[in-house]
């Protein structure tokens, strides 16, 4: 027995501390800000944009691009989310992407994130949560009315854009490479990780948050997904409330949405103008 213990004790030590320094680095592993670049979506050949900025309700100044079409046409307004690694400059080519698909769109990095200021420690689910708020009321600031507002978040972005759809009413909420839970994420990555959802700090529970929506659902998720589970993504969506819509995309990985959006565009369009027509007042 005592050697069995001179081996145990140094592996459950060890064991423990892994344990321990994962709930003390969770900020680290869901928040990977990053400064932009310099890249806009003149690279993709994009000039109907222009640089925002607008206020959290902490004072920080965030940083956005509006993008718009000068053509005098009504214009389904999307207000888009990003991931949790992602900043403008990285979205520079999705911006011409959502430019090409017909939207007039709000693309906004979270504090902390791109040129939006802030330190990496003010980063939390309450404070992304804060920040996409602001974004919406800019929008409504705007003169854009909510019911016309499609909101789209992408990775930890798709959480984000969830719970802002329980606590406004868009036209309509497009989720990309959702997960149920980050203990959910946590479980399929470290299935001998001794972690229990009480030790999650910022548990961003989208499950929770597609039940309690105001609008019709749209989840894309792709059947390659390497970072999110197509399984997780599944469980979003069974969980989620009437009205709702699966677009599965064959040979997709986590990243790979904009490559193969084009073959996609009429069906996430046609689903657009039934929310716009659905949110109309009578």
């Amino acid at each position: 027995m005592k050697k069995l213990l001179i081996i145990l004790i140094p592996l459950v030590a060890a064991y423990l501390t892994v344990v321990f320094s994962y709930y003390a680095d969770q900020q680290n592993m869901v928040f990977v800000p990053h400064k932009n670049d310099g890249t806009t979506p003149q690279k993709f050949g994009l000039t109907d944009y222009e640089e925002v900025k607008f206020k959290n309700p902490e004072g920080q100044m965030l940083d956005g691009w509006w993008i718009r079409h000068e053509d005098g046409q009504a214009r389904p307004t999307l207000l888009y989310c990003h991931g949790n690694a992602a900043n403008l400059s990285l979205l520079s080519q999705v911006s011409k992407l959502f430019y090409d698909f017909g939207f007039d769109a709000l693309i906004f990095d979270y504090r902390a994130y791109g040129d939006s200021e802030g330190a990496k420690s003010d980063l939390s689910e309450k404070a992304v949560d804060e920040d996409a708020m602001s974004a919406f009321q800019w929008l409504k600031d705007k003169g854009i009315d909510e019911h016309s507002i499609i909101i789209w978040g992408q990775s930890l972005g798709s959480s984000v854009a969830a719970e802002l759809a329980t606590q406004t009413h868009p036209a309509g909420l497009i989720l990309e490479g959702a997960f149920p839970s980050i203990y959910d994420v946590c479980r399929f990555r470290y299935p001998w990780l001794l972690i229990f959802p009480f030790m999650i700090h910022d548990q961003f529970n989208t499950v929770q948050y597609v039940t309690q929506r105001t609008c019709p659902l749209l989840e894309i998720h792709g059947e390659a997904d390497t970072i999110i589970p197509f399984a997780l993504g599944q469980q979003v969506y069974q969980a989620a409330a009437d009205p709702k819509q699966w677009l599965p995309v064959p040979n997709m990985n986590h990243m790979d949405f904009p490559s193969l959006a084009t073959q996609y565009q009429q069906q996430i369009m046609d689903w657009v103008a039934k929310c716009e027509e659905t949110a109309k007042p009578n």
